[in-house]
């Protein structure tokens, strides 16, 4: 089969799943010093969480689509949420499972667990899509078959083994820049001594829901494009795209915007509605926003209020 051809006739249909570990803290391991310093110091809010993590699949289609919701694993001493874990925030656009070690593994067993929860990847494709999956153990189309649904059609391929790093589109270009955004906020977050913990399993949902939820906005479908043209599906090169970086953390303005709605010094930028927030709005109230259409300016606030 020529994929090449397949993702040129069908971009909507065609799907790539790939899982990501993060620490439960992402710093920049760079930092300012006077020359001929021997020891650099820099600051986390915890050595521990540096070295632990979790894992996300985000599924992004070759259109520049990124689907909802995305996938989370967090990591848990028993591998599952007690009593009093199961309280915690649930944003509509993630799904949380856990994990002793905060990895796909056992149960979690890479694609095919969330193939088989049908809320979290069947009900947001098309009738006919084709996942493009990775060799590894857990996606053998043989195994996953017989989860579709009478009122679905699923074509399975698969990457051969030891080519992910030059074929797979999430590994060569779209983790970076998710893992960059992330980065940045937690930095940004150190830098201006903002009174939140990072690695508390509430804050990490709420960042992972605010990074999917800003690289859901049709600002960036050219960024995924270019992930698929990189790695050689696609043959025409993307229109010109702008860095989340650069449009969310406002990176080439000469002076800092204010927030749209109380004035102060913004922290960052929505690439949604493409106007500017304090860190209260974008963490304390979680941005959830209803598209009504593909177009953006039917895209509205559903949780914030101008009491801020």
């Amino acid at each position: 089969m020529n994929l090449r051809l397949w993702t040129l006739e069908i971009k909507d249909q065609v799907d790539l799943p790939e899982f990501k570990a993060f620490n439960l803290e992402v710093h920049s391991r760079r930092t300012l010093t006077k020359s001929g310093t021997k020891t650099v110091e820099a600051m986390v809010q915890s050595i521990s969480s540096i070295t632990h993590s979790y894992t996300v699949m985000p599924i992004i289609s070759a259109s520049g689509s990124l689907l909802s919701p995305l996938y989370i694993v967090l990591k848990e001493t028993t591998a599952t949420f007690d009593h009093g874990c199961r309280k915690v925030f649930r944003p509509v656009n993630i799904y949380i499972e856990s994990s002793k070690s905060g990895k796909l593994i056992g149960t979690l067993n890479k694609f095919s667990m969330i193939f088989r929860k049908y809320e979290v990847y069947l009900l947001n494709t098309d009738r006919k899509n084709m996942p493009l999956l990775d060799s590894r153990t857990g996606h053998c189309p043989s195994q996953l078959e017989q989860y579709i649904p009478e009122d679905k059609e699923v074509k399975f391929i698969t990457i051969p083994k030891k080519t992910t790093g030059f074929i797979q589109s999430l590994h060569i270009f779209g983790f970076r820049i998710w893992k960059n955004f992330v980065r940045t906020f937690s930095d940004n977050v150190i830098l201006q001594e903002k009174d939140i913990n990072l690695h508390s399993r509430s804050e990490i949902i709420k960042l992972q829901s605010l990074t999917h939820n800003q690289f859901s906005s049709p600002r960036f479908k050219n960024l995924f494009q270019y992930a698929w043209f990189k790695s050689s599906y696609l043959t025409t090169h993307p229109s010109e795209f702008q860095n989340s970086e650069d449009f969310c953390y406002y990176r080439n303005e000469k002076h800092i915007s204010k927030c749209s709605i109380c004035g102060r010094a913004a922290f960052m930028g929505c690439a949604l509605c493409e106007e500017y927030f304090v860190f209260k709005i974008f963490i304390k109230k979680p941005l959830l926003y209803q598209l009504q259409s593909n177009n953006l300016k039917n895209l509205r606030f559903c949780s914030i209020t101008r009491n801020v």
